[in-house]
């Protein structure tokens, strides 16, 4: 069996679908069972990196500029440089998509592959059957929390595309019911495929996270958000519960948000920079990803308030770090978490409120919260993941042959 990937999302700096598809990658050829092949080729990579490379800034963080000192702790702004860049970004992108199409026709070919995986939602020409990745449907159902150009290339390139996928991978069970329900594939043609959790992300000895802490200029004890700041997030609601909380408890335990400005969040962008970050909310931005596991060992729980999610990757990695979880209802975040942490409706504020309080004084609690969650996280595993997709890839030809 020949399958080509698409691995255009792996270049640069890695969002979630950017280490799903390096990783699932890697597994897949450790696995040596299919002959995995990577599209586009270098060069055309090496353009997409460039485009796509450090993390992203969008027009509304040029806000974040204007209301924050550069001296503050919110980490990197735009800056009129990076203006003109956005300008010329889009036409770049445009660009490269015409280019990438016209250079797939010829890839995606049956004479040199069986199968082509997307493993990015939006399906490249060609003549090959394809299986997708559907993350979530998050720009279909709530437009309103993404940018316009977004929801925009999500009609054009995926919902008008559906049909030409011959299976879908799905990161989770709620996943796979939402596309099932959404868009009457048959349930033999929508497989569960869980995200595997990184190897890296493990308990860690205690001196190395302090070292790692310090080298970052984090306290040594905090709250921890870990995810772009954009609506779907729910931090606006997250940054006024931490606030409203008494005083000693947020000088002895922080809000720390790791993470870049991301779209829509003007509003979230002025209430930290009048109220929250002069109430102990700390912002480094976006943190180099070998960091990241010793920022998620050094917290004292992860609070993860996210209003929908296809999987909810912070809190698969908290509980691999061996740390406690206080996350939302919402999406597949319960289904990852399994018995583990403590689960809140997105929208009580005072349920967030009490919730952090609780877990900052009480060691008994916060114990609880911890327990199983070593034994949870090492279910997500790469190797898994990719012998999931194998059987898929398997199944989606046998269908097509069968016509």
């Amino acid at each position: 069996m020949r399958v080509v990937m698409n691995v255009s999302a792996a270049a640069g700096d890695k969002t979630g679908i950017g280490h799903y598809t390096a990783e699932l990658l890697k597994a897949l050829r450790s696995a040596g069972e299919v002959e995995m092949s990577a599209y586009p080729p270098p060069l055309l990579l090496k353009i997409r990196s460039i485009m796509g490379g450090g993390p992203k800034q969008t027009p509304a963080a040029k806000l974040a500029g204007k209301l924050i000192a550069s001296s503050s702790p919110i980490g990197p702004v735009s800056t009129g440089r990076a203006s003109w860049r956005q300008k010329v970004k889009p036409v770049l992108r445009d660009a490269f998509r015409v280019v990438n199409n016209a250079c797939s026709r010829g890839a995606l070919d049956p004479e040199l592959h069986d199968l082509y995986h997307e493993p990015n939602f939006f399906v490249l020409p060609g003549r090959l059957p394809v299986v997708a990745t559907v993350h979530d449907l998050s720009p279909l159902f709530f437009p309103e929390w993404h940018p316009a150009d977004r929801v925009e290339l999500f009609e054009r390139h995926f919902t008008r595309n559906i049909r030409r996928i011959a299976h879908v991978l799905a990161v989770s069970e709620f996943a796979r019911e939402e596309i099932i329900r959404t868009f009457g594939f048959s349930p033999d043609r929508v497989t569960r495929t869980y995200n595997g959790v990184r190897e890296h992300f493990r308990p860690l000895p205690s001196d190395e996270t302090a070292n790692t802490l310090r080298s970052l200029g984090l306290p040594p004890t905090y709250l921890l958000h870990v995810g772009t700041i954009e609506p779907r997030k729910n931090l606006d609601m997250l940054l006024r519960a931490y606030c409203s909380l008494p005083d000693d408890l947020r000088q002895r335990c922080p809000l720390v948000l790791v993470g870049s400005w991301g779209w829509r969040m003007e509003d979230t962008a002025r209430y930290f920079d009048e109220v929250a970050r002069h109430k102990n909310v700390i912002r480094p931005g976006y943190l180099p990803d070998d960091a990241l596991p010793a920022v998620f060992n050094g917290a004292r729980a992860l609070v993860f308030p996210t209003l929908y999610e296809g999987f909810g990757m912070p809190a698969a990695e908290m509980l691999a770090c061996g740390g406690a979880v206080v996350s939302s209802t919402a999406g597949a975040v319960a289904e990852v978490l399994g018995i583990c942490g403590h689960l809140i409706d997105p929208h009580d504020v005072d349920g967030w409120r009490n919730a952090m309080a609780k877990v900052i004084t009480d060691d008994d609690w916060r114990n609880e919260l911890r327990r199983g969650g070593l034994e949870r996280a090492a279910e997500f595993t790469w190797q898994a993941c990719a012998r999931d997709t194998l059987k898929a890839y398997r199944k989606t030809l046998e269908q097509v042959e069968a016509g």
